[in-house]
């Protein structure tokens, strides 16, 4: 029935009540959204327990925001990447807006580009989720914000007005994502005022990200002023909370003392757990500090040199008798200065090439990073040398690259291999020399770097 017919038709009906009803019901149906997202009522101000008995029974809003929840670790929850995974999933099938770009965002968080993106799409053009931005659902404008960052064609500005609506209304993932973009300047010029506010905001209501932020603020002295006791206790709540980026910081921080009394068995501890969280750069820093406590649990043999005039029985008495800063008066005693190199210098130099690591992955500071790999390398340490080649490598600062490169190439660095027969290929730094590259390359190959096997096919080429 057409309810929208002349007014000569509906003069017909007897009963205007029963027909106000019939339109009202018409309406109602059209609409895209359930009565119980039309109410006053915000789910920001209904209780976790209330948005957790309505997910389970079914409603499609409330399971994608309970998906955002467990996404960020809102409302006192651990971030759980599965369980707001599989929150998502149940109101993905309903074509719940909130769970699709919540779904979304994990799919390219995981590298799922295409899927994320057509998650995204789903959302915009076939749910509810424009008619919900429009009653002003602060999820909503969130997501809506999110995808003018993470689906192309992006506008920063666009999505800095959804993220800023959203948080004014007092969603705390909003305010901490706002925080991090001003924080790190992505995507607009970097406002350290803007983030310590919206950081400090989300981390008040204890959100994991904005406890991150705030922390990692006070590491740099970003915005306020440095300070390492309160950088830590930041990050070690984010951290505790489940938030990866929080536990490979925490991890590396210990590792290399920046800023807490350095330990390796607890950097070890936050690196494992960020490593089974995913974070592949973890995995690979486990990696290399579980092989370091190894050497120094299986200290070499300590050397005696023909003019030492104690007995060993001697040493041996001393070594068990004196306190630590004694032994270690003992030790150097015992050890020649010669050897001091293998020693000190090995750990001081571990040390500084593990710091430039977390530089450049934490702040992002190649500068920094380039002043702490410099005196490493120049004391003949092959994987300093190989990171500052590649630093100035992708600075396209190819004559210097090529240099620290053919220094760790000494040290036969595989990957130096690699490199330079990259830049000989397109005579980057050096004239252009196909056989040059092919030795290069060649050479990193029989090294176990499987990499290069694919220049070397290009390279055939021609």
């Amino acid at each position: 029935m057409n309810f929208f017919c002349l007014k000569k038709d509906l003069n017909k009906i007897k009963s205007s009540r029963i027909l106000r009803f019939l339109v009202f019901m018409v309406l109602l149906k059209s609409s895209e959204f359930s009565q119980s997202h039309l109410s006053a009522e915000s789910p920001l101000n209904e209780s976790l327990n209330t948005i957790q008995a309505k997910a389970l029974n079914g409603d499609a809003h409330y399971q994608g925001i309970l998906g955002l929840f467990h996404k960020f670790g809102e409302r006192g929850l651990a971030v759980d990447i599965q369980e707001a995974e599989r929150w998502a999933k149940l109101a993905a099938e309903k074509d719940g807006a909130i769970g699709l770009c919540a779904l979304a965002a994990i799919s390219l968080e995981n590298g799922k580009t295409n899927q994320g993106r057509f998650l995204y799409d789903e959302a915009y053009l076939h749910s509810n989720l424009l008619a919900l931005a429009k009653d002003k659902d602060p999820f909503a404008l969130y997501c809506l914000g999110m995808i003018e960052i993470d689906n192309p064609p992006r506008n920063f500005s666009k999505a800095i007005r959804h993220l800023e609506a959203s948080a004014e209304m007092g969603f705390a993932s909003a305010q901490a994502t706002l925080g991090m973009i001003n924080f790190t300047g992505i995507g607009v010029k970097k406002n350290t005022k803007l983030a310590i506010k919206w950081c400090s905001r989300a981390a008040k209501v204890k959100l994991p990200l904005g406890m991150f932020y705030l922390g990692m603020a006070y590491s740099v002295g970003d915005g306020v002023e440095k300070n390492d006791d309160f950088s830590i206790r930041w990050i070690r709540t984010a951290a505790d909370r489940n938030l990866v980026m929080a536990q490979l910081t925490l991890g590396m921080k210990y590792a290399t003392g920046d800023g807490v009394k350095k330990s390796l068995e607890t950097a070890i501890n936050w690196l494992h757990r960020a490593s089974v969280g995913g974070s592949q750069e973890a995995k690979l820093q486990l990696r290399k500090y579980e092989n370091h406590l190894e050497r120094l649990k299986s200290p070499a043999a300590v050397y005696i040199p023909d003019n030492q005039k104690k007995s060993i029985s001697t040493l041996a008495e001393s070594d068990l008798s004196l306190g630590e800063e004694q032994n270690k008066i003992t030790t150097s005693e015992v050890i020649p200065k010669t050897l001091d190199r293998s020693t000190n210098n090995y750990d001081a130099d571990f040390d500084a090439v593990n710091s430039a690591m977390s530089v450049l992955t934490v702040e992002k500071n190649r500068e920094k990073a380039k002043s702490l790999l410099e005196l490493p390398a120049k004391n003949g340490n092959f994987l300093a040398s190989k990171h500052l080649g590649l630093i100035y490598y992708k600075e396209n600062n190819y004559k210097t690259a090529f240099d620290w490169f053919n220094v760790a190439a000494k040290g036969g660095d595989s990957e130096s291999f690699r490199y330079i027969g990259i830049m000989y290929f397109l005579g980057q730094g050096v004239k252009q020399d196909y056989e040059q590259a092919k030795h290069w390359l060649t050479k990193a190959i029989k090294t176990g770097d499987l990499e290069a096997t694919r220049y070397i096919r290009i390279l055939d080429s021609f």
